[in-house]
């Protein structure tokens, strides 16, 4: 059956189904730390729009506190549960959860980040870089990519190296790649740093999600 992609306004909500044969099980504090997976930790982002088609972005007003609270086993699967507070997000943009307190139960597999919402879908690679599908549509097929170079990124929080992903469309019937692509930046045990969203077909990216602030907890 083909996964709904909500190709409307991003390509940032994308679905694959994983395998419960993934090694994801055991101890929820043993795991590969590059996602900084411990309860505990936190993260606070910030939503930026661009001005027009000028290189300089302006606040959303849309703010989103993250923590890790504890974990929950799904289909013997143990995922960490990300607890999110959000605020200024009144006109419900797409990009940033709703207002108020929502949760989402992520897990690392095999250098992939997948979340459970409420099928599995990858929100990260840090070790394969092979083209991944996520989902296929009747316009297009969804590809995530790990990009093998890294990059220095600069938000508020300060300066990180991070890997990045980026995703991209293939799209029907001739299989030109979409225009426009997400990017996505992640640095070792710190986790997400910056974000990029964009239409399909518009190359240059309308969105930002920055890390602000962050407690990371040895």
């Amino acid at each position: 059956m083909k996964k709904v992609f909500y190709v409307s306004f991003i390509l940032s909500l994308f679905f694959i189904s994983c395998s419960n044969n993934d090694d994801a099980s055991g101890d929820p504090e043993v795991v590969e730390n590059y996602y900084a997976l411990k309860i505990g930790n936190t993260w606070k982002y910030e939503y930026f729009q661009r001005v027009n088609q000028t290189e300089d972005f302006e606040t959303m007003g849309i703010v989103e506190e993250v923590e890790i609270t504890g974990t929950t086993v799904i289909d013997g699967e143990t995922y960490f549960v990300f607890q999110s507070n959000t605020i200024g997000n009144e006109n419900g943009s797409p990009f940033a959860p709703e207002n108020g307190i929502t949760t989402r139960n992520v897990r690392y597999s095999l250098g992939y980040l997948i979340e459970q919402s409420p099928e599995q879908h990858i929100k990260f690679s840090n070790e394969n870089t092979e083209d991944y599908l996520l989902s296929d549509n009747d316009w297009g097929d969804v590809y995530g990519v790990l990009l093998e170079t890294e990059e220095n990124i600069t938000v508020e929080a300060g300066t990180f190296l991070c890997k990045q992903n980026e995703i991209y469309a293939l799209l029907a019937p001739d299989g030109n790649i979409s225009p426009g692509r997400d990017r996505v930046y992640f640095s070792d045990e710190i986790g997400e740093i910056y974000r990029q969203f964009s239409g399909v077909s518009n190359p240059l990216h309308r969105w930002e999600k920055r890390l602000i602030e962050y407690e990371i907890i040895d």
